[in-house]
């Protein structure tokens, strides 16, 4: 969380994802959507271009008309260019005057097409989607609506730490069987201690944020959200700084007797203790830091300059909060666990020198939490964006259990709707493979929204203040509060059955519901040059697999059956753009996009 939040993107490339088919996309011209008194927007005339123009939405607005036969879901594709000089973007997606997320744009010489929004509910006649000025200047050719269609989850049922302690296997068992079925509750808090000069930690009648919802709701939430942002750099060996953390240590410890569940995020300060900050200069914030990992860490040869000053000083701030976490481990309490996070929008030093040498930090810092200091207690969460180069920042499956969504508004506003978009793409980003949460948020998206969409974030946390209490956005209000925690869906303090109680049941699949044998698994495509690989999952290996490749158009350009496991398609004989593809195997079909360059 950025303490002046504010929202970057990363520079975007292409990568694979499964989405939805449709056999006639249907496309709607952004030149079709310039309001009539919206003049900050400048239409373009360009032959390259669908319909022989683009808008420049600068920073103005889009508002697209269309009709549908039936109420349902559908899949929005966006085709766009930024050029390469500027930055990648974000706008405000609307639908029928209703918040639906947010669309990710990359930076793209040419115009490509991106997925915007993986799932949004259209209601049966006309409906008006807007593409709402947020972080703007896009060149947006079209959207594309195409039909929805759920893809499979293939979720382990064990964390990713080797030996994980008791308490990790409850944790991580619960969010599993509870993932689709529950959101988790929760909120951020900004001081774990009492104001009376002793450090003195709170307790959930004490504490701000805490008492701020019970008293609001009657309810406690299950999950409360820490932060090491004291526990190192240039003055955490003074006393109000230690104090701070021990306080949160102990609260934390509080929460996980109480039944609750206690997350822990770094704002990691300049290791080199230089300058109190976290922040870099491109995130407009004073003071901020120039700590670089490629100081300490080579990226040509992906080894770690032992020696150097930096990388002693990133080992020694490691070993620190590690050892802060096994005063929790030697006492039976599991923590949800989330380093290195927003590391793609850039703010924060971590991000700065790029997604590689991020994912070599992630992965030092998990060699030396587990294998070293003999970390075991912990379930690992990855805070991801929904750019397409997501996945690049991604450290991997076998280091990380759950992947979250930081997600604020901007404009600020109260806007309680379940950002099924959201939840949808990253699902998708991540191949349904891990658990999806909202790991940081501004309003918290109402318990009936979330239902009606199968938006099933694991958890929701608010940051603190008046994120989580009311103030000029009114983000989250009492009366909010009340609605979201007095639902069945939401799972509340009381519904805790106390960790000590809580036995540890691995259903046959998911948390989220029993799945036939066809849906626990899904082919992997990958386009590498002019050849499609194709990996079919092991239960249809024995069979033949039918892989039908359509246009944007719907109309198909290539028919191939394949046998066993592994396949190469050549595509030479298709022009350079996105493609729909269909296998249809041995009790399974899987429907996905590609790009041909």
């Amino acid at each position: 969380m950025m303490m002046h939040k504010t929202f970057a993107l990363t520079i975007a490339t292409v990568s694979f994802a499964t989405v939805a088919f449709a056999a006639t996309p249907i496309r709607l011209e952004a030149e079709d959507a310039v309001l009539a008194d919206d003049h900050k927007v400048l239409v373009i005339e360009d032959a390259k271009a669908s319909g022989g123009k683009y808008v420049d939405m600068k920073d103005g607005n889009l508002e697209f008309k269309v009709t549908v036969p039936a109420t349902g879901y559908y899949t929005l594709w966006a085709n766009y260019q930024i050029p390469s000089e500027s930055t990648s973007k974000i706008q405000n997606l609307t639908v029928n005057g209703v918040s639906a997320g947010q669309i990710s744009f990359g930076i793209s010489d040419e115009f490509t097409t991106i997925k915007g929004a993986g799932k949004i509910k259209l209601t049966e006649g006309e409906n008006k989607i807007g593409i709402v000025h947020s972080w703007g200047y896009v060149n947006l050719d079209y959207i594309e609506l195409t039909e929805y269609e759920a893809s499979p989850w293939n979720i382990s049922p064990t964390p990713v730490t080797p030996e994980p302690t008791e308490s990790a296997q409850k944790l991580y068992n619960f969010l599993y069987n509870n993932f689709g079925k529950h959101v988790i509750s929760g909120v951020m808090t900004e001081r774990p201690f009492e104001n009376d000069g002793q450090y003195t930690p709170q307790n959930y009648e004490t504490q701000t944020e805490l008492k701020y919802i019970h008293e609001a709701s009657g309810k406690n939430v299950v999950l409360v959200g820490f932060d090491f942002l004291h526990a190192s750099g240039k003055n955490s060996d003074q006393q109000w700084y230690q104090g701070y953390t021990h306080a949160s240590l102990e609260m934390a410890k509080t929460v996980w007797k109480a039944g609750g569940i206690p997350q822990f995020n770094w704002h990691w300060k300049d290791p080199m203790h230089e300058v109190e900050a976290f922040y870099t200069q491109s995130s407009g914030n004073d003071p901020y830091t120039e700590f670089s990992i490629n100081k300490a860490y080579d990226e040509s040869t992906g080894k770690w300059k032992t020696s150097s000053d930096e990388y002693k000083a990133i080992v020694r701030d490691m070993e620190m909060i590690a050892d802060s976490l096994l005063t929790l481990q030697k006492e039976g309490v599991a923590v949800l666990w989330r380093p290195l996070h927003e590391a793609s929008g850039k703010w924060f030093w971590w991000g700065t020198d790029g997604a590689k040498s991020c994912v070599a930090l992630y992965k030092l810092m998990f060699d030396i939490f587990v294998n070293q200091k003999g970390l075991h207690n912990l379930i690992w969460v990855w805070t991801t964006d929904e750019a397409s180069d997501a996945l690049d920042w991604y450290p991997g499956d076998e280091y990380v259990d759950v992947v979250g969504r930081d997600y604020y508004y901007y404009p600020r506003e109260s806007n309680h709707s379940s950002l099924v978009g959201s939840f949808e793409t990253v699902k998708e980003i991540f191949g349904g493979r891990k658990i999806v949460t909202l790991s940081e948020n501004g309003s918290v998206p109402y318990p009936d929204e979330m239902k009606a969409d199968g938006a099933n974030w694991s958890w929701f946390m608010p940051w603190y203040g008046d994120y989580a209490m009311e103030g000029w956005a009114n983000d989250n209000t009492k009366e909010s509060w009340k609605t979201v925690m007095n639902n069945e869906y939401t799972l509340t303090l009381d519904d805790m059955p106390g960790w000590d109680k809580y036995e540890i049941v691995t259903p046959p699949t998911t948390g989220i519901k029993n799945m036939p044998l066809a849906q626990k698994a899904s082919a992997r495509l990958s386009v590498i040059g002019k050849n499609l690989q194709v990996n079919i999952p092991s239960f249809a290996a024995n069979a033949t697999t039918k892989v039908t490749i359509f246009d944007m158009q719907g109309n198909q350009v290539i028919n191939h059956t394949i046998n066993g496991t592994n396949a190469s398609i050549n595509l030479n004989g298709i022009v350079a753009g996105h493609y729909l593809v269909k296998l249809h195997g041995n009790g399974f079909t899987q429907k996905g996009k590609i790009l041909v360059k």
